[in-house]
């Protein structure tokens, strides 16, 4: 809930101080003190002025002005050229986020969408079929394959036995000339030991032995020179049919790989055709029926029922649950403001009501356009161009009362204290002693037995200034005491008339 803030009434027992501006513009003083005050003339004939002294709290602000806007604000828009077929709002109304404002007639883009489905579906019936032909020469390809390579694979197996069996031969022929000669060389060695005159019987079947042996070697010789001769051919034969192996797999992985990439050509081209265009259908169908964004209050409204759209702004909502201000903060004012900063508005409409706000952000940036405002400190505030600005945030706005377009004014507060001990800073002298050194007093009005009083001199130290009231720091002050309003016109020590004065009733604010 918002905060508000009543100024507590003040009632003035004796006298309003009246200051003067330069260039003769009076201004009243805004703050009303409200402890009780009392004058009379002292022996010097001058008029004693007098306050209690009392807790108040004191800030330091300034005052600036703007209309109330919505912090968050959503223009509706729309590329349709349709006719409104029905619009469920007007200017003021509240929606809330997903309530239909408007609808165009999507009649002409649904017999689009229609059309280009059907176009669409008989294509895909086509591209379907197409798919089950492709799909179907893939899985003959990958059979081909198989088959072919078992062929392939048989030839090989065929080769290499055959292979196999003539070096098997090779090696059986060699064995048999190893025996061969080995019986012609005994042949050799029992006919060259035998004596033909002594034992011409035993050198007769040596020499028989001897030629049957050498002859077997010559045939075994010859039938290994013939297969050694052939096994190249064998080897070639092996050799073929491993290239006719590897000749076969490629053109079945070619053939495999067309089909493969036919089907995914087939998915870049369903990508690609009438899908998109039959979405961007769809999309447009369901920006017929305009649907709010955000909840708020519709500010401006650019279409009628029945009619074609001339611009792409439908119309405007500003949400009412998030206002904030834009002042102009003039040259002098701008960098003494920072984001973050509290701040007070309020509104002719709304009166003494006033509401919790926050600097949300500093635009340091001069801007020529900028229109008049009014910056100022306190009372001294003026009227002149603002060439940087602010905006201001309102803490809480729900139910604030607060409308759209609303004047404001707005003082942002620098600084604050609370509860702390201040006068009037007329109140209060500055002295400076022979090396420049400054430093302040107040005068106390310290009552006399005899029912005069007595003008008291009590050093002060300075705290935090206010537009009206100064925080003032000693350990002689305390509240209650009676402080002369004019010391100006009076000095430490002066006898002063009996003064009498009432108690105030409590602290009070810094106007």
């Amino acid at each position: 809930m918002e905060q508000i803030r009543k100024k507590k009434n003040r009632k003035i027992i004796i006298a309003v101080v009246a200051l003067l501006l330069i260039g003769g513009a009076a201004v009243g003083i805004t703050s009303y003190i409200r402890n009780s005050t009392s004058s009379v003339q002292s022996s010097s004939g001058n008029v004693v002025e007098t306050a209690q002294i009392e807790y108040h709290d004191i800030s330091n602000h300034i005052s600036v002005s703007g209309n109330v806007e919505s912090e968050n604000l959503v223009k509706v828009t729309s590329k349709l050229t349709a006719k409104v077929e029905s619009l469920h709002v007007e200017i003021g109304s509240h929606v809330n986020a997903g309530d239909v404002l408007c609808v165009f007639d999507s009649s002409e883009l649904q017999q689009q969408y229609d059309n280009l489905l059907k176009s669409q579906e008989n294509s895909q019936s086509q591209d379907d079929n197409t798919h089950k032909i492709n799909l179907r020469n893939l899985e003959d390809a990958k059979q081909d394959k198989e088959i072919n390579l078992a062929k392939a694979q048989r030839a090989i197996d065929d080769a290499v036995n055959a292979q196999t069996k003539a070096y098997q031969k090779e090696n059986n022929l060699i064995d048999e000339l190893n025996r061969e000669t080995e019986k012609r060389d005994d042949a050799k060695h029992r006919m060259d030991s035998a004596n033909p005159e002594e034992n011409p019987e035993a050198y007769a079947q040596a020499s028989q032995d001897y030629q049957i042996a050498e002859a077997n070697v010559q045939a075994k010789e010859s039938s290994l020179e013939a297969i050694r001769d052939q096994l190249d051919t064998y080897d070639n034969a092996v050799q073929s049919a491993v290239d006719a192996y590897a000749a076969a797999e490629r053109s079945a992985d070619m053939t495999i790989q067309n089909y493969q990439d036919i089907l995914d050509a087939e998915r870049f081209k369903q990508d690609t055709n009438s899908g998109t265009e039959l979405q961007k259908l769809a999309d447009s169908i369901a920006e017929c029926t305009v649907k709010a964004p955000k909840s708020g209050v519709i500010t401006s409204l650019n279409i009628a029922q029945g009619s074609i759209p001339t611009t792409d702004a439908l119309m405007t909502i500003e949400d009412t649950d998030s206002l904030k201000i834009t002042v102009q903060i003039n040259e002098a004012d701008i960098l003494k403001i920072q984001a973050g900063m509290p701040a007070v508005v309020k509104t002719s409409a709304t009166g003494d009501q006033e509401f919790d706000a926050t600097v949300n952000r500093v635009v340091n940036i001069y801007n020529n356009s900028a229109q008049g405002g009014t910056s100022g400190m306190g009372a001294n505030s003026g009227t002149s161009s603002g060439n940087y600005s602010a905006e201001i945030t309102l803490n809480q706005a729900t139910d604030s009362n607060l409308l759209i377009g609303m004047n404001a004014k707005v003082k942002i507060i620098l600084s604050e204290k609370e509860h702390v001990l201040a006068v009037p800073y007329d109140a209060i002298v500055t002295d400076t002693d022979e090396t420049g050194e400054e430093s302040s007093h107040i005068l106390l009005a310290v009552t006399n037995s005899d029912g005069t009083a007595t003008a008291k001199a009590v050093k002060i130290e300075k705290g935090m200034e206010g537009s009206y009231y100064t925080e003032i720091i000693s350990s002689e002050i305390q509240e209650g005491d009676q402080i002369i309003i004019n010391p100006g016109d009076h000095q430490d020590g002066e006898i002063l008339p009996g003064i009498h004065s009432n108690q105030g009733n409590g602290a009070d604010g810094d106007a």
